[in-house]
């Protein structure tokens, strides 16, 4: 008898590298094969079972799905916002909507009625801007004495933002810097227009920078026209060029371009209200890092922003209102202050302003732009010169098409449940095995299998109490409700037939009559509550505590709720010991099958041992030679 270990070796070679049948001339793996399948038939129950149990599990799970789906939706239909929806209409004098100036939503606690509403001022952050752009102008040499512009030096080329024309200065002797700049300010006017360039002076020098109220970003470069040299005379060099400075290059590596001398390093404190943050950088730092630092910093309720059309800081705060300020105190360095390298004053708070209303006569103020008055949301867009009208009416298509989305769901989530419910069970398609579903196309695979689930749930018992519940909670009448409004039917909303298993119907003409005549006895048909009497609890009051508690049942029955770590489900339990019974019984067969191996090893064994007994005595008998 080999030993234990020598044993697992053998088996392992054996139900590898199988060389049975040598002596006897048997096909051992066919004959095995043949008894296993046998064997393999209890376990193959198993299989089945547990697979039945998965469909049934995934069946519930899906249905479960789509009764949450309606819990959801029932949650909002119990609410009494639901059905209290107006609308807001703002209209000027000359019948133009004032949706421009502000929109109003009315909440649940609005009343319909005209209303008058002028936009007098906007709430407004506390805010700090550059007093001028940071960006130093281009700025060319001296000149001294006078500047002479004839026909042979009269005209240079210049290129504004990528395009390029051609400036010619009308010819005179001009005697000072102040009358050369107006001659070609003049110049440049005529060739781009107005408002585009600035030609300045600066102690003795002219410059050139972006006009006010101009695109501060666009570039300015200089160039000589052909045999003409009087970019020369106005102090500059052909292929002089000005360009707005970068916030993302070091402030040493640009220093020459802004207004002020930076210097190499900053310490500065920023207030916000009651709160403060004190920064410090050195000039290899990037406005950028600068300004990412402030918007950043946790104790500030601030902002700080570039402006590259304008070429201006801004810091604010990021709420609005009178009661806000922003102020910064520059300690070290240039960087702050009205000649400072961001151009930002230093010292002095800035506030914020509220924003004001006139709301049917009366003055209204709020540190934001968006007011609650009367049940009326205003978010305030614009200052307003005249009063507008605004019309506040109850807004009965929205609750139809609530109450009409409500109704498809229904629809929808009963259909499915009776769907599983009426389905005819085949007891003759059961799982297909893997060896089934081998010598099966997967068209017919497909096809068997959707026998084999049909009618897992059929009359379930655990989804009709559901379903049942469902519909008497849709059919039974609301006590303490007026007679004429206690009942879905009263508003228009009935079954059809009993084939159609409860399915509703919605006369959206008789729910449109009740709305208009009693929205509120229409929303206390859906949302009455009272915790001692549930009869007085309303329809989705009373379908929502039924969903609550069909959810919680499917879920103890196939698992898969919210937050579940661990499947506790009847079904998961089931599926479990199964996987344990499949998992016994499948080593139970392998040891099986290893005995019918190892009985035909032992047929082999003997045939050779007798073969060799044979060949001996023939050899005595002298039988051997021939």
């Amino acid at each position: 008898m080999a030993s234990s270990s020598s044993s697992s070796s053998s088996s392992y070679i054996s139900s590898t590298l199988r060389m049975s049948g040598l002596m006897s001339g048997l096909d051992v793996d066919s004959i095995v094969s043949s008894l296993m399948k046998a064997e393999r038939t209890k376990v193959d129950k198993l299989y089945q079972q547990k697979q039945i149990y998965e469909w049934q599990q995934e069946m519930y799970r899906d249905l479960n799905l789509k009764l949450k789906s309606l819990y959801d939706n029932a949650f909002n239909m119990k609410l009494q916002g639901t059905y209290l929806k107006f609308k807001a209409t703002g209209t000027l004098s000359s019948g133009v909507s004032a949706d421009a100036y502000f929109t109003a939503t009315p909440g649940s606690s609005a009343a319909s009625g005209d209303y008058a509403i002028k936009v007098n001022a906007l709430a407004t952050s506390a805010q700090l801007t550059s007093g001028d752009s940071i960006t130093k102008a281009l700025k060319g040499n001296a000149i001294s004495g006078s500047v002479t512009v004839d026909s042979t030096s009269n005209s240079f080329i210049m290129s504004v933002g990528g395009i390029e024309k051609t400036v010619t200065i009308a010819e005179g002797i001009y005697s000072d810097v102040s009358s050369l700049a107006a001659a070609v300010q003049s110049a440049v006017n005529s060739a781009f227009g107005e408002g585009r360039v600035t030609v300045g002076t600066d102690l003795g020098s002219l410059t050139f920078a972006p006009a006010e109220g101009y695109n501060k970003n666009a570039t300015i470069a200089l160039k000589d026209a052909d045999s003409q040299n009087i970019l020369d005379k106005l102090g500059f060099s052909s292929g002089d060029s000005y360009s707005e400075i970068s916030i993302y290059k070091s402030i040493s590596s640009q220093a020459s371009s802004f207004k002020a001398n930076p210097g190499d390093s900053f310490k500065f404190t920023v207030y916000s209200g009651d709160k403060s943050a004190e920064f410090s950088f050195d000039s290899s730092a990037t406005i950028n890092d600068i300004l990412k630092a402030i918007s950043s910093n946790s104790n500030l309720n601030a902002t700080a922003s570039y402006d590259s059309l304008t070429d201006r800081i801004t810091i604010k705060s990021k709420d609005t209102g009178a009661s806000t300020s922003i102020r910064i105190v520059n300690t070290e360095g240039n960087l702050f202050g009205e000649d400072g390298v961001l151009r930002v004053a230093s010292g002095e708070p800035a506030k914020g302003t509220n924003s004001e209303i006139v709301f049917n006569g009366i003055t209204v103020e709020n540190e934001s732009n968006i007011v609650t008055v009367s049940g009326i949301q205003l978010s305030l867009k614009k200052v307003m010169s005249e009063t507008a009208s605004l019309k506040v009416e109850y807004d009965t298509d929205t609750v139809v098409d609530t109450i009409k989305s409500f109704i498809s769901l229904y629809n929808d989530t009963i259909s499915a449940i009776n769907e599983k419910l009426s389905e005819e069970r085949y007891y003759d398609y059961s799982p297909l095995t893997d060896s089934q579903k081998e010598e099966m196309t997967e068209k017919q695979i497909e096809a068997w299998e959707a026998k084999a689930k049909s009618g897992l749930l059929h009359s379930d018992t655990l989804l009709m109490g559901i379903i049942n519940n469902m519909r008497q909670a849709l059919y039974t009448p609301v006590s303490g409700l007026s007679s004429e409004m206690d009942t879905l039917s009263e508003i228009g909303i009935t079954t059809g037939t009993y084939s159609e298993k409860g399915k509703l119907y919605l006369d959206e003409d008789k729910l449109k009559e009740a709305l208009a005549k009693d929205p509120e006895a229409v929303m206390k048909l859906f949302t009455a509550s009272d915790d001692s009497d549930s009869s007085k609890n309303g329809v989705a009051v009373k379908l929502y505590s039924i969903l609550k508690s069909g959810i919680q049942s499917i879920t103890n029955k196939a698992g898969g709720g919210d937050y579940q770590l661990y499947d506790n489900s009847t079904l998961g339990k089931t599926i479990s010991d199964l996987n344990n019974r499949i998992s016994d019984m499948e080593d139970h067969l392998k040891d099986v099958e290893e005995s019918y191996y190892n009985k035909f090893t032992k047929l082999e064994e003997a045939i050779s041992y007798y073969n060799q007994q044979s060949l001996w005595l023939s050899q005595q008998l002298g039988l051997g030679s021939s």
